[in-house]
């Protein structure tokens, strides 16, 4: 990653964390407002006040601090104490957090996440319709269905050197080079990690290897050899989906966890690497069923690749970047696919912290380290999905029945309900700075682990 990318994502994530703080602070505060709530402040940030600000003849402090972290709005009967800059105004009790009933104080703790995860929907979205969407040399359905056809599954891949003679001199009549399709078998392994080839030997090792794709981009045509890597093949049996595609063996699942993948730098010049890839042929007429066109007009390719220095050559298949505008109609079907998987996603997260531990959490550190990747791999519409995605993960990070988040504040509030009883605010303000305390502790332990994560890779 260079000076310019490294200073473009650090712009970036802190133009998205801003937005997605202050709107959710807003929420806070409209619902507030709404209320007839007193707010003393409306703060972006922790700490040391950079800018602090009220308009004439109004209420509210607007407040940019230090450490942008987070975000908070001071209520009046909030913490049971009145700020240190307060000009002694005297507020009618009435419109005091803790005077309001239950539902409206609710209301207002939970307005921050709402609006995190509404915005994190139309941002969702966004990245759908107002931007092209990025495929290389394939499109993958989510399921497979042995009776649709093969142009459901992919588009087509463009090929130079030996790659275009082989095709040529083993089409069947009728076909020409471009209507043949790399198959790649199996995008079930880990975001945009495929599996192109199942067996793959490499000449000073008697291990069989898979190989699997990890584009840098899909922005510009690239070259196989430069986003491919090899894992010894492990034992797990194929899917039902994945031997449908031909798929024999599965890349050894530990060494891709732990990042094992084998290295040609101190491989001697002239290894020899060979990876068998499937292609596909499309018929210019007919639409016969994928299964069908897999079984009948398969050509499985050997590509050959020599090391160099303790690197690998080319292999001669060029993926061709793919840009695709959805349209409103798909642009819906598409939002309503990633809206699900990417819930889905977050609550997987979250439950392996408990099997995991903080290996499965990212910080600023690992999500700054992660943009540029983002956008290689999707352009703006990326970006847009990430935000997104990261909008929902506070919205429900928030909710957490944790002391200093909304879920708290809300259990508090339910709690005292059901009591008929007040929780004092002096044992409601210890226990936000205890939860603050452990939150920060963990955010410490977070970042230290994506820096160490860094240099390791």
């Amino acid at each position: 990653m260079n000076f310019l990318d490294i200073f473009l994502a650090i712009v970036e994530i802190i133009v998205i964390l801003g937005v997605l703080i202050s709107l959710h602070e807003a929420g806070h505060l409209a619902m507030a407002k709404i209320f007839k709530v007193y707010c003393f402040e409306y703060s972006i940030g922790f700490g040391p006040k950079l800018v602090h600000v009220r308009r004439k003849g109004k209420e509210t402090y607007f407040s940019l601090r230090l450490i942008p972290l987070g975000g908070y709005v001071s209520m009046y009967g909030e913490k049971g104490e009145l700020p240190e800059e307060f000009d002694g105004t005297e507020i009618d009790d009435s419109r005091s957090l803790m005077a309001k009933p239950a539902w409206q104080k609710a209301l207002i703790q939970v307005a921050g996440v709402t609006v995190n995860f509404i915005l994190g929907l139309i941002l969702i979205f966004i990245s759908d319709i107002a931007f092209p969407q990025y495929y290389s040399a394939y499109q993958r359905m989510y399921e497979i269905d042995e009776n649709a056809s093969v142009s459901s599954y992919f588009v087509p891949a463009t090929y130079s050197g030996d790659v275009l003679s082989y095709v040529e001199a083993h089409a069947e009549e009728g076909y020409e080079a471009k209507n043949y399709v790399v198959s790649l078998p199996t995008s079930t392994l880990s975001g945009q990690a495929i599996l192109i080839s199942d067996e793959v030997y490499i000449s000073d090792s008697t291990d069989i290897f898979t190989a699997v794709y990890y584009p840098n981009t899909l922005l510009n045509d690239h070259e196989l050899s430069a986003s491919v890597r090899f894992y010894i093949a492990g034992t797990e049996t194929p899917s039902e989906e994945q031997k449908l595609l031909g798929v024999t063996r599965l890349p050894d699942a530990n060494r891709i966890e732990k990042g094992e993948y084998y290295d040609f730098a101190n491989s001697p010049d002239g290894t020899t690497v060979k990876i068998k890839m499937s292609l596909i042929g499309i018929p210019s007429e007919g639409n016969p069923s994928f299964k069908e066109q897999y079984d009948n007009h398969r050509i499985q390719l050997e590509m050959t690749s020599i090391v160099e220095k303790g690197k690998l050559g080319d292999f001669g298949c060029n993926f061709r970047a793919i840009k695709q505008w959805l349209g409103w109609g798909r642009a819906w079907q598409a939002w309503s696919e990633d809206v699900p998987a990417a819930c889905g996603a977050i609550v997987k997260g979250f439950a392996s912290i408990f099997t995991g531990g903080i290996k499965n959490l990212s910080g600023i550190v690992g999500i700054t380290a992660a943009l540029p990747q983002i956008a290689a791999t999707g352009g703006a519409a990326r970006i847009f999905y990430f935000a997104g995605l990261l909008s929902i993960n506070l919205a429900f990070f928030n909710l957490l029945p944790f002391p200093g988040l909304d879920g708290w504040s809300l259990v508090v509030t339910l709690v005292e309900k059901v009591s008929k009883k007040k929780v004092p605010a002096k044992v409601q303000g210890i226990m936000s700075f205890i939860g603050f305390a452990l939150l920060a502790a963990l955010m410490v332990a977070i970042t230290v682990k994506d820096i160490v994560q860094l240099f390791i890779k």
